[in-house]
């Protein structure tokens, strides 16, 4: 019955993306028809195959999305069109791993760190190389820059260096690099979905978001400074970089980076000059950009099994990110449909009159504190954005969806549980404590100040 039932996921989560495309060409009620069935069917085989640990946080937003809909007394039907409610994300989610075929189809990595390698002459300049490459890769392949970049290297380490300074490095090296990629990379769904949901202006917040972006790597490497005095780990903490079995193609950075101009520039492109919604730019640019780059290389036949692999073995991995998106796009749908939402937000008003705080402040909080409670960045963008109207003082858009971002970025890699830490913990072997709140808690709560202090200059210039 089970293998059933995961074809039945994978054949509707197929549909789902399919339909979304077509629902943007035609808007017909029969196309909507469709989008909402194969959302209901998603969702149903996804909570008859998750364990119970995984169904706790989708249970508590479908039951509230029946609460407000009991006590409303509004039409089941606003739960019907709330399967709808997520049908952008839905692709970006899925399509977004598409990057990371470019990325490992050449040993582009390598080649950069071995342009790199001659600079690595003490920890802190180790460090700073893990940390950007972390940030380059993470800002293509989002959460999956993670395992990535540690396995790179992973196999590096001197046999005079301890294991505890390793892992302390390079640990906090990737997931500091990775968690500022929120801030600014057009891949992360978290930054889309933000910009989408305040609509803020691309390029502005992308500009921005790179300033952040820069005081934060000051505030990782300068507390990495710190923290290396406090832990008694050694200036000797350099890798062992050889790559006599893969030695780079001439030309290789040259070709990563073209490609990197190729993405972005893609995606600014149709947004500034198509007009096309964030949501649907982006995968629909990955889809091109990728197909173009196995075309160009002549890799045609590599790409049509790296997409067989996508939609028989990678969709069948997505039912957690899928019932999250789609009870939370219910939740969403049914505030936005009964009016409640403008109910929730007077009372977040209140909560910020009561505290006396900035509303930006209060923002960035609320979002550390749904991290806090178990909402994955993407839940909690979504949820936000159909409780957060009209806010008060006459803030820029790209202000507001920045210091949605700052929270984002914060809650990543200070809560005690989120997708990168469970990645890392799973590379390195220590526990989620350690690597979260052990280890990145100083550098969460100062570049929370930093941030913050930011946006505020941000509103007066």
């Amino acid at each position: 019955m089970k293998p059933f039932i995961n074809k039945l996921f994978v054949y509707s989560l197929l549909t789902f993306i399919l339909v979304y495309f077509l629902s943007v060409i035609w808007k017909l009620s029969l196309v909507d028809i469709l989008l909402s069935s194969s959302g209901l069917v998603m969702l149903v085989s996804a909570l008859i195959l998750l364990p119970k640990q995984n169904l706790k946080l989708p249970f508590t937003l479908i039951v509230f999305s029946l609460l407000i809909l009991y006590v409303t007394s509004a039409s089941p039907i606003v739960l019907w069109n709330g399967l709808r409610e997520m049908s952008a994300v839905v692709p970006l989610i899925v399509l977004v791993s598409l990057v990371s075929w470019m990325i490992g189809h050449r040993p582009y990595v390598i080649a950069l760190m071995t342009k790199m390698n001659r600079y690595i002459t003490s920890s802190t300049r180790f460090f700073t190389l893990v940390a950007g490459t972390s940030h380059i890769i993470s800002s293509f392949m989002a959460v999956g820059g993670v395992p990535f970049v540690y396995q790179m290297f992973r196999n590096t380490k001197r046999d005079s260096v301890s294991q505890n300074a390793w892992d302390f490095t390079i640990s906090t090296a990737i997931m500091r690099g990775f968690t500022l990629t929120v801030l600014w990379a057009t891949v992360h769904p978290a930054f889309v979905y933000a910009v989408a949901g305040t609509d803020a202006p691309l390029m502005a917040t992308v500009l921005k978001g790179i300033g952040l972006t820069g005081l934060g790597f000051m505030t990782g490497i300068l507390l990495f400074r710190l923290q290396m005095k406090k832990n008694d780990i050694p200036d000797t903490v350099m890798p062992n970089l050889h790559f006599k079995e893969q030695e780079p193609e001439k030309g290789l950075v040259g070709k990563f980076f073209f490609w990197i101009f190729v993405l972005m520039g893609g995606i600014f492109l149709s947004i500034q000059w198509l007009k096309l919604d964030i949501l649907l730019a982006v995968p629909v640019v990955i889809m091109m950009v990728t197909t173009l780059y196995f075309f160009v290389n002549k890799e045609m036949s590599t790409y049509k099994q790296r997409f067989r692999k996508l939609i028989t073995i990678d969709f069948e991995n997505k039912k957690k990110e899928m019932v999250l998106i789609l009870s939370a796009g219910l939740l969403v749908g049914t505030l936005k449909e009964t009016g409640y939402g403008h109910v929730l937000f007077a009372y977040f008003l209140s909560a910020i009159d009561f505290v006396n705080i900035n509303i930006l402040i209060g923002l960035t909080l609320v979002v550390i504190v749904l991290g806090f409670c178990g909402f994955p960045p993407i839940p909690a963008m979504i949820l936000l954005s159909g409780i957060l109207v009209d806010i008060p003082g006459g803030y820029s858009t790209d202000v507001i969806a920045l210091s949605l971002l700052l929270g984002v970025s914060v809650t990543l890699v200070t809560a005690p549980v989120t997708v990168p830490l469970l990645l890392i913990s799973s590379q390195n072997g220590r526990s989620l404590a350690e690597n979260g709140i052990g280890w990145n808690l100083g550098f969460g709560v100062l570049f929370l100040l930093i941030g913050l202090a930011y946006i505020q200059l941000l509103t007066i210039f």
